[in-house]
């Protein structure tokens, strides 16, 4: 796997990360948003009322077993952030923060499904949420531990082709989302800033 480029500190990129960061610290310490922010202020009230043990900006590692592990020990198999969650019972509540434009299609709300299941044992329902700033909008997917079986379909493929690339040693390039715009490997057949438009 080529390691020559790093992804560049857009900032679009900034600005999320201080988005999240002020959010953090307002689901833990009640922390006002900053100026530039404020308009989401009424959003980040109604979150800090949520019931259950509150975890904002939890870095999670698990092996190939299912087991959480050090976000960066070489046994870490899946990785995942969790903007914020709660605890409750038996249900688990998942928020992710989104600064772009809604988009539909992602498998990343069932993920975190599958993560906290993995991790909270007493869970039997987890409810996720992607919040978008921009709009106000939400997209909510709920998932029940009896649903696991049938999420880990939804990366069969993947996690199949993840497998053979590391085994064969061959990581062939592939379009996504961030090829237009985003991605730095210029040289690639699928980066969007090589066409002439």
């Amino acid at each position: 796997m080529l390691k020559r480029w790093k992804d560049p500190e857009t900032e679009e990129r900034l600005w999320g990360n201080r988005v999240h960061e002020a959010l953090k610290e307002n689901m833990q310490k009640g922390t006002p948003l900053p100026a530039g922010m404020e308009v989401w202020q009424h959003i980040a009230d109604q979150f800090r009322k949520v019931k259950g043990i509150l975890l904002a900006e939890q870095e999670i590692a698990l092996d190939e077993n299912w087991k959480q592990c050090a976000w960066f020990s070489k046994q870490a198999w899946i990785r995942v952030i969790l903007d914020v969650a709660w605890i409750d019972g038996t249900i688990g509540k998942v928020v992710d923060w989104k600064t772009g434009k809604p988009k539909r299609g992602s498998d990343q709300l069932a993920l975190f499904a599958l993560v906290m299941l993995a991790m909270y044992p007493q869970l039997t329902e987890v409810r996720t949420m992607f919040v978008w700033l921009k709009t106000g909008t939400k997209t909510e997917e709920t998932y029940q531990r009896a649903d696991m079986a049938k999420l880990w379909e939804l990366y069969a493929a993947d996690i199949e082709r993840i497998e053979n690339s590391h085994k064969n040693g061959v990581f062939p390039p592939r379009s996504s989302g961030l090829c237009n715009a985003h991605c730095p490997v210029v040289d690639c057949e699928f980066n969007g800033k090589r066409r002439n438009w």
